[in-house]
């Protein structure tokens, strides 16, 4: 086949839509599509000192090497990257490696935080004290790697003086999210899935997603075709998360219906037009014991530490 916009040699046939890319044209509408989400969600600023939640994985080295290519344009902006180290014996090294080597690639600014050193234990041996996943805890080990990742990237965030905080989240991501919590009936975290960056607690950082709106496998192309490397292995404890089941199902029907997940993600979009205000029972409050934002009395983040002291005093 040939480039839809050039007649060259085609890389790469969108299947949603059938268009087909050159190098160069897929590249640039790769850019086209971060550069439209951020506008039409209102992302970014011109002055904005920008965080990006960096792992290693294919998203969020896509993601940095796009927004340093973006942010040319924007002089008066600035781009930090947060790398986190969560502690994972035979795999975080790797991540950590293809993070920082990209960072210096572009010349961009970047700082290391772990689970070890903000919160005092890394995932290892936090999952090893918990227990079996169905015996002695409920949870997935993701479930509580999630809940540590979000307040240090938002500790992070703040340490570096980041108006913004960016993650790699793709489409397909976006799509499980939203599901997910269409399955718990968790309305409330339904609602705060509103991709306008807005300041919902005095303690957070906004965040912004600006792969919302594209694939996976568009990522992967992008990757590929610009020699990115990064981590490939996946993360031992991903075998529990509940997510995957989800996932699975998003992948096998968009064989069916490619255009399923932007169907999803616009479906919440359209949702959240009808919402004028978001519900006041929905709204964050203090962490009695860290002042930091919460859902209920304590954040989530403390209720594990509690926990796992309980556990140890026992």
């Amino acid at each position: 086949m040939k480039c839809t916009l050039c007649g060259e040699q085609t890389v790469y046939v969108r299947q949603y839509d059938k268009l087909a890319f050159c190098k160069r044209h897929f590249n640039e509408q790769m850019r086209k599509r971060v550069q439209k989400t951020i506008t039409r969600y209102k992302m970014l600023g011109r002055n904005d000192r920008i965080a990006i939640g960096v792992s290693g994985g294919k998203d969020s080295i896509a993601l940095l090497n796009i927004m340093s290519k973006i942010e040319k344009d924007f002089p008066e902006s600035e781009l930090v990257a947060i790398i986190i180290d969560e502690g994972i014996a035979n795999y975080r090294d790797e991540g950590l490696h293809f993070a920082k080597k990209h960072a210096e690639r572009l010349d961009i600014e970047y700082h290391i935080f772990s689970f070890e050193k903000d919160f005092g234990y890394n995932l290892d041996y936090i999952i090893k004290t918990l227990g079996e996943r169905g015996k002695d805890r409920e949870y997935g080990a993701c479930s509580y790697c999630g809940i540590l990742r979000r307040k240090i990237l938002n500790k992070a965030a703040k340490e570096v003086n980041a108006d913004i905080l960016l993650t790699g989240h793709n489409l397909e991501d976006e799509a499980e999210t939203i599901l997910l919590n269409i399955i718990r009936g968790d309305i409330k975290r339904l609602v705060r899935l509103d991709p306008k960056p807005r300041k919902i607690h005095h303690s957070l950082v906004p965040r912004a997603k600006p792969f919302r709106m594209t694939p996976q496998a568009e990522i992967v192309m992008y990757c590929y075709l610009n020699d990115l490397e990064y981590q490939e292995i996946p993360c031992p404890y991903a075998v529990e998360a509940y997510r995957g089941d989800v996932r699975d199902f998003i992948f096998k029907t968009q064989e069916k219906q490619p255009m399923l997940s932007f169907n999803i993600v616009r479906g919440l979009d359209n949702l959240l037009k009808m919402v004028s205000t978001i519900p006041s029972s929905s709204k964050m409050q203090d962490c009695s014991k860290c002042g930091e934002a919460a859902a209920s009395n304590l954040c989530k983040s403390c209720w594990l530490k509690d926990k796992i002291s309980t556990i140890q005093n026992l």
